[in-house]
């Protein structure tokens, strides 16, 4: 005879408990307050960019995130982005109507067949205008100039090196590559006017490129720093409307050129010195103020005041983030003012308006908003890009 299972009082009691509660939600109806509200129907939309702003920045992440994003450095919020390749190169349109990427992509993305390209994004949108095949660029951590635009945007210049130096001129207008011309023993791109760009020699000398109706013509400039000992900044600011660019040496020297057709050069004079201190030497055990960081250097137009990351270290350490930034008339050869910072920085940029900031990256890529004048940070936004490009530069 089979044994019949039997419930212990726990199991009875269990089960019991269950039949009560089914026998509840059975009998008693759903309140009106428990029945959750219809839900609204989803509408699509396009957003568009804000218009154009003076504390607008474009910040690029120095080895690739896969996107260039735009910032309003008075609120710190993220506008918006555009996709740009590892070791791109970006920069901003007049007005900021048009982005520019230089970038290079492969077809199976880390193999496959390489594709070289400027494309060009509407500011506005953010919407893919348009892509530009170039035979080649030069690939290594952003630079500024790397990739620069003429003053009209007109044309774009892409460094290249395969291995000799070029720079592969872009005809913006009609979408399509205009010439490519050989620098051999230069590199860089620093453009005046619509029609030429200067780069820098191994030599210490000025390669000057004037883009003519009968071709390129190029020249070349005697040696006006020393390339061996006291090299320039690669990222020193230029103003590509007026070709006034600010070379500074690794020991602080400035050296004031205007880029033209005939370029010229101003007797150069030295940070240290115009603000008290004897000028440093090229010693590496000769402990000074020295310029320093990734983008150590920026240059407000308007009032002629030059803002320098600043570090003790010997010669050498030009890599160094900035404990300081220190201002500077550039017309009077004098320090204005000079300010410790909460946070080494490794870049930093101002602003082109009338009442500017000063953006500056530091560790780990956090942006800070600092008053020119104080050092006061006044927004910190994280993780947002390393490299900062100055929408009006």
């Amino acid at each position: 005879m089979d044994a019949k299972p039997i419930l212990g009082p726990r199991a009875l009691a269990a089960l019991l408990g269950l039949s009560a509660l089914c026998g509840l939600s059975a009998a008693a109806p759903a309140a009106a307050d428990d029945v959750p509200p219809p839900l609204e129907a989803e509408t699509s939309d396009v957003a568009v960019m804000p218009d154009p702003a003076p504390h607008r920045v474009l910040l690029l992440d120095v080895f690739g995130g896969g996107e260039a994003r735009i910032l309003d450095g008075d609120s710190g919020k993220i506008l918006g982005g555009v996709s740009a390749a590892s070791l791109s190169n970006v920069a901003v349109g007049p007005g900021q109507k048009q982005i520019y990427v230089a970038e290079s992509i492969w077809t199976k993305g880390n193999r496959g067949d390489r594709q070289d390209m400027v494309t060009v994004y509407d500011g506005k949108t953010l919407n893919l205008k348009t892509e530009i095949a170039i035979p080649g660029r030069v690939f290594m951590g952003p630079r500024m100039q790397n990739f620069a635009l003429s003053a009209g945007a007109a044309r774009g210049y892409v460094y290249n090196m395969t291995p000799g130096s070029s720079v592969v001129v872009v005809d913006l207008k009609a979408d399509k590559v205009e010439r490519t011309v050989e620098l051999p023993g230069c590199a860089l791109v620093f453009p005046f006017g619509d029609d030429g760009f200067s780069s820098l020699c191994g030599d210490g000398s000025l390669a000057t490129v004037t883009l003519g109706a009968d071709g390129p013509a190029l020249t070349r400039s005697k040696p006006f720093f020393n390339a061996e000992a006291d090299p320039v900044f690669e990222n020193s600011p230029t103003d590509r409307t007026t070709g006034t660019t600010l070379f500074v040496t690794y020991t602080g020297l400035v050296h004031r050129v205007t880029l033209g057709a005939t370029p010229t050069f101003e007797a150069p004079w030295s940070l240290l010195e115009a603000a008290g201190f004897p000028a440093p030497s090229t010693s590496d055990r000769d402990l000074a103020w020295r310029p320093g960081g990734e983008q150590a250097l920026t240059y407000h137009r308007a009032s002629g005041r030059l803002y320098v990351l600043m570090h003790p270290g010997g010669h050498w350490t030009h890599k160094d983030a900035g404990t300081e930034v220190w201002c500077f008339d550039v017309a009077k050869h004098a320090l204005i003012k000079r300010f410790k910072l909460d946070k080494p920085l490794d870049a930093i940029a101002v602003t082109q308006d009338a009442e500017p900031v000063l953006f500056g990256v530091g560790a780990e890529n956090v942006f800070y908003v600092l008053k020119p004048d104080s050092g006061e940070v006044v927004k910190t936004v994280k993780r947002v890009g390393g490299m900062i490009y100055d929408p009006a530069a």
